[in-house]
């Protein structure tokens, strides 16, 4: 072998432990998907419409977030008459890649949830009278993770 050849081999050596000294081997992670490992309900107490918080505990010991509304009949947008409480929740990482979720609730008669035109319920939920029921937000990235809350409307 050329002693030209053995400095070449020799140079191209060295210049590759420099470049990967100077860029390194990090691995690149790319479509990371991201898993929701919490959701909360952020409604607040509103003493103009009614609404107030508290805490409801089963027989079990469990605490879950209460949400007392006072029950009126003042007309919605679509001419329905009842009480209207909107929903409000956090998912948690604010980056996790589905945010989606799911409301999941008895069927009774004495309340509703709206639907978008997609078809999907936006947590707007109409009240027809006075009940008590839970309402459980649970995420749709396939781990499930939930909350419940309780609504009472007195």
């Amino acid at each position: 072998m050329k002693k030209s050849t053995v400095i070449v081999i020799a140079i191209i050596y060295i210049a590759s432990i420099i470049v990967i000294n100077f860029f390194g081997m990090k691995v690149s992670v790319y479509n990371e998907i991201i898993p929701v490992t919490s959701i909360v309900c952020t409604n607040e107490a509103d003493s103009e419409k009614g609404i107030t918080i508290g805490t409801y505990t089963d027989l079990e010991g469990t605490s879950y977030k209460l949400i007392k509304v006072k029950f009126s009949t003042v007309a919605n947008p679509d001419a329905l008459t009842g009480t209207m409480l909107q929903l409000t929740w956090r998912v948690y990482p604010d980056n996790a890649t589905t945010k989606d979720v799911e409301f999941i609730y008895d069927t009774r008669k004495s309340f509703e949830f709206y639907e978008n035109e997609n078809g999907d319920k936006t947590g707007l939920i109409l009240c027809y009278s006075t009940d008590v029921f839970s309402v459980t937000i649970r995420s749709t990235d396939g781990r499930k993770i939930s909350t419940t809350i309780y609504v009472s409307v007195y």
